[in-house]
């Protein structure tokens, strides 16, 4: 069994309407609903349980209303603090497990936070790099030391140091987490960061007009 809130919240309805009644909802391997948090730069925040292959789009679009400052949508983060920032390539994407994972990110809890197109993407990294660094345990070194220079190092290029260095520094950082950090949370902490690296770049070159 896996006890969580939304295992246990499904077998109410599983017992009630049959197996059959449940699976038929979702995709592939990603069956039922799943309830996802809506945040972020929407009109209409809050909790929408919805049934698994919807695509991202339609999360703001469809029950957001769109952004508050009524700007185009520009980067979308799934997953919680640990998830992939998607661009408006990624938006026709379904919201299912498998869906996610080809694209390199992750539906995780189902946390979705919005950005218009006013976001600076390199803040972005360095706020997702400095949340794992506060929430590491310590105990290995590649997620305890690897977070705070990532955050150094983000740090540098926004401030326009070297930034093509530090751009390769930061993508061989992120390696080493990934493949180095004993648990999971440490392993995805360059999920956010590489996004931004491969869909976002432009945005940590400071000379070329990045955002304020």
């Amino acid at each position: 069994m896996v006890n969580n809130a939304l295992s246990l919240a499904s077998v109410l309805v599983v017992l009630a309407r049959g197996a059959h009644f449940y699976r038929d909802f979702g995709v592939g391997r990603s069956r039922g609903t799943q309830v996802f948090q809506l945040a972020g730069n929407v009109a209409r925040g809050g909790i929408v349980e919805t049934a698994f292959g919807i695509t991202l789009a339609q999360m703001p679009d469809q029950f957001g209303a769109g952004t508050a400052s009524g700007r185009p949508v520009r980067a979308v983060q799934v997953g919680g603090p640990l998830g992939a920032y998607l661009p408006p390539s990624a938006f026709d994407l379904p919201l299912d497990y498998e869906a996610f994972e080809q694209a390199a990110a992750m539906v995780g809890h189902g946390g979705i936070v919005v950005f218009d197109d006013t976001v600076d993407m390199a803040v972005q990294a360095r706020f997702a790099m400095e949340f794992c660094a506060a929430q590491s345990c310590g105990k290995c070194t590649p997620w305890r030391i690897g977070a705070v220079r990532g955050v150094e190092v983000i740090d540098a290029i926004i401030a326009g140091q070297e930034v093509a260095a530090h751009v390769v520094l930061l993508q061989d950082l992120c390696e080493l987490m990934a493949d180095g950090s004993v648990c999971a949370l440490g392993a995805l902490t360059p999920m956010p960061v590489r996004s931004v690296l491969a869909d976002f770049a432009e945005d940590l070159d400071r000379s070329v007009g990045a955002r304020p």
